[in-house]
C-alpha cells in the first residue's frame, strides 16, 4: 500500500506544488489578474492544442488499437456525463450546472491519467493510454462546449473553431497517415506543449480564493465525489460485468478516476461566470486523488481483478 501511495503521490504532488505557487505568486503581487487572463488565453489557444496534437500525432493508430476498450471508455464517459447532468438538475441552479457537470466527468487524462498508467504498467501501455486519451478528448471537448454554452451561444460553430478540437482532429489525421513532422517543428511544438501544465496550474492557483469555498462548497464537494468516487465506481462495475480484467481494467480505473482536467477551468473561465468554481474543483480533486486512487487500486488487487 505504501508503494502504491508513493507513486500516486509522485504524480499529484508536483501539481499541488504548482497550485500553491500560483496562490503565493498572486497574493504577493508577483503575477496580476491581467497576467492570468493573458496566460489562460495563451494556454487555451496555443500550448494546450500543441500538447494534444503532438501527443496524438506521434502515436501510430495501427499500434495497440484496442477498439473495445476505447469504445467502452467513450460510451461510459458519455453516459456518466448525462447522469451527472441529471444530478446537477437536482442539486444546483441552472447557471452552475454546466461547470459542475464538466468538473464531474472531465478527467485530466493527457497528464495525470497517462502518467498513472505508465507508473502502474510501464511504457508498454503508453501507446494504448495515448490513444484512449485521444478518443475521449474527441468526446470531452465538444461535450463540454454543449454543457457550458451560454444562452444564445452557437455550440456547433464553437466546436468547428475550437483550437482543442482542431488539434485533436489534426493529430488523428497525422497519426492515421503517418505524416512526417520536421524535427524543428516537432521540437518547437514540444517546447510550447511543455508550457501547458505549469502555466495553467499557476494561473489556477492564482485564481483561487478559498473564502469563496463557503459559497461554493456544495458544488465543489459534490463534483469531487462524482469525479473521484462515483465515476470510477460505476464505470468499473460495468467494465467488470463486461469481462475487462488485468491491465485493461487497471487502465480504465486510472483514467476514470483521474482528477478534473486543467482545461476545464480554461473553458469555464472563457464561457461562464463561474471559473472560480472550476478551479476549486480541480484543486480539491487533485488534492484528494492520490489517496482515493491508491485505495481503489488496493481494492481491485485484493479482489483479483487487476
Amino acid at each position: 500500500m505504501l508503494e502504491q501511495f508513493s507513486f500516486a503521490l509522485g504524480v499529484t504532488a508536483p501539481i499541488l506544488s504548482l497550485l500553491v505557487l500560483g496562490v503565493i505568486f498572486r497574493r504577493s503581487g508577483f503575477i496580476s489578474q491581467e497576467f492570468i487572463d493573458t496566460s489562460n488565453s495563451f494556454v487555451f489557444n496555443i500550448s494546450l492544442p500543441c500538447l494534444l496534437f503532438f501527443s496524438i500525432a506521434r502515436t501510430p493508430l495501427t499500434q495497440s488499437g484496442n477498439i473495445p476498450l476505447f469504445l467502452f471508455g467513450f460510451i461510459v464517459t458519455l453516459g456518466l456525463a448525462f447522469v451527472f447532468w441529471l444530478l446537477s438538475c437536482l442539486l444546483l441552479p441552472q447557471d452552475k450546472r454546466g461547470v459542475f457537470t464538466q468538473g464531474a466527468f472531465r478527467g485530466n487524462l493527457g497528464i495525470i491519467g497517462i502518467a498513472l498508467v505508465v507508473n502502474a504498467y510501464g511504457n508498454e501501455m503508453l501507446a494504448v493510454a495515448s490513444l484512449y486519451m485521444a478518443v475521449i478528448a474527441v468526446l470531452d471537448n465538444p461535450l463540454a462546449i454543449f454543457i457550458l454554452k451560454p444562452k444564445g451561444h452557437h455550440a456547433f460553430k464553437s466546436i468547428l473553431t475550437n483550437p482543442i478540437i482542431i488539434a485533436v482532429v489534426m493529430g488523428l489525421v497525422f497519426a492515421a497517415f503517418s505524416v512526417p513532422i520536421p524535427s524543428f517543428v516537432k521540437q518547437t511544438g514540444q517546447y510550447l506543449a511543455q508550457l501547458t501544465l505549469p502555466l495553467a496550474l499557476i494561473c489556477i492557483g492564482g485564481s483561487l480564493y478559498w473564502r469563496d469555498f463557503q459559497h461554493h462548497h456544495k458544488e465543489v464537494v459534490w463534483a469531487t465525489i462524482a469525479k473521484l468516487i462515483l465515476m470510477p465506481l460505476m464505470g468499473i462495475l460495468i467494465a467488470i460485468e463486461l469481462g475487462f480484467r488485468g491491465q485493461e481494467l487497471g487502465l480504465l480505473y486510472l483514467m476514470l478516476s483521474s482528477p478534473t482536467a486543467v482545461s476545464s477551468y480554461i473553458m469555464a473561465k472563457k464561457m461562464t461566470a463561474h471559473g472560480t468554481i472550476a478551479a476549486e474543483i480541480i484543486a480539491l480533486t487533485t488534492a484528494a486523488s492520490s489517496v482515493v486512487i491508491t485505495i481503489g487500486l488496493i481494492i481491485l488487487q485484493v479482489l483479483g481483478y487487476i
